[in-house]
């Protein structure tokens, strides 16, 4: 997508401080749970760089966080609110970093060189597993670290293995694979053994999201009618379809249909927020975890996406296109759609927000 870049006159950027005033007053004041919101942002006039930007909840005191350009994926957040991982391409290599949420003691922890991504802290926040190619560049393997970047530790090494997440109990790993033809949800251990494949052989699965309570997974079956969000539980039983609409049309002959991504948690284990194209452009669902109530949030022109949970499941961060053509802001909304309040107000693109208490 190409974002546009434009000068911004100094009366239009104190209106937009003035509003962004006004809609902070009118947050705070509907109590919503005290938090911080980290997001990457292409801050730097002229530059389609991004960099990563930390805020209130209410959108007040955004920041910098660090001066390296990010790549264009969601941080990560630690589970004490404490460090923040990402990763950079940086001389055509990739580079997994963690740093404080201060912005101290940036650390450098591996590098890739055809990729390098899907970090994720184990649940002690001590070590980070995440997914890379190195030697090899049909392959893509799963390896964990120590957060200060010693014991890097191969777990993986046939097939494509990507999007890597711990068990609660954090003995034990949830990603997926494509061994074959198709993706499949597997399970291991924290030294790559016992890899076991736990979704139905016969049913492409990809991008699992393991629920926070550790007891059922949320995944996304590709398709070239488009893709659906499945759930099923943690022993690969019960797999059951969630959603079953896509785009009315075709924008690219060459890709399939644009259908429904992008399944999260709420803290509570009962509710999935995603992403459909069923109007064309991307909108935020939620739906219970037993496929009833499914219902549309955002109704808004220009793309609605990146949905988050705030830790008490009352609201919804997301990034959203509506204010202006071609560029996101941040956006919070209650869980039911409404009272939705744009939260950056930046006359860039500000995307894929994460919560932190």
């Amino acid at each position: 997508m190409k974002i546009l870049n434009f000068f911004v006159p100094a009366i239009l950027m104190s209106a937009i401080f003035q509003s962004s005033s006004y809609e902070a007053a009118v947050l705070r004041s509907d109590s919503i749970t005290d938090g911080r919101i980290i997001f990457i942002s292409r801050r730097i006039p002229g530059s389609a760089n991004w960099r990563i930007m930390v805020m209130n909840s209410d959108g007040t005191d955004q920041k910098e966080l660090s001066t390296k350009n990010v790549r264009c994926s969601s941080p990560v957040v630690s589970s004490d609110g404490k460090y923040v991982a990402f990763t950079t391409l940086e001389n055509k290599d990739y580079h997994l970093y963690v740093i404080g949420i201060d912005g101290q003691g940036l650390t450098h922890l591996s590098t890739g060189d055809q990729y390098l991504g899907n970090p994720s802290f184990s649940p002690d926040n001590s070590k980070i597993i995440f997914s890379k190619t190195d030697t090899i560049p049909e392959f893509i393997d799963i390896y964990i670290i120590d957060i200060d970047g010693k014991n890097e530790f191969k777990l993986t090494s046939t097939g494509k293995n990507t999007s890597p997440s711990w068990f609660p109990s954090g003995d034990k790993i949830l990603f997926c694979s494509r061994q074959n033809d198709s993706w499949g949800i597997y399970t291991m251990r924290l030294d790559g053994s016992d890899m076991k494949l736990i979704s139905p052989p016969n049913k492409s699965l990809c991008c699992p999201n393991l629920s926070p309570d550790g007891g059922k997974i949320a995944m996304v079956h590709p398709s070239r009618d488009g893709s659906q969000i499945f759930v099923m539980d943690v022993q690969g039983n019960g797999l059951k379809q969630l959603t079953f609409t896509a785009a009315p049309g075709i924008i690219d002959s060459g890709f399939p249909r644009d259908g429904s991504i992008d399944p999260v948690w709420s803290p509570d284990s009962e509710k999935i927020a995603y992403v459909s194209h069923e109007d064309t452009a991307p909108d935020i669902f939620v739906i219970n975890a037993d496929g009833s109530n499914n219902k549309r949030l955002t109704y808004a022109t220009g793309r609605d996406e990146n949905p988050c949970w705030t830790s008490d499941g009352q609201y919804v961060i997301f990034s959203s296109g509506r204010k202006r053509k071609m560029q996101a802001d941040i956006f919070i909304m209650r869980s039911d759609g409404t009272k939705q309040k744009a939260l950056s107000n930046y006359p860039q693109h500000d995307i894929h927000p994460i919560w932190f208490d």
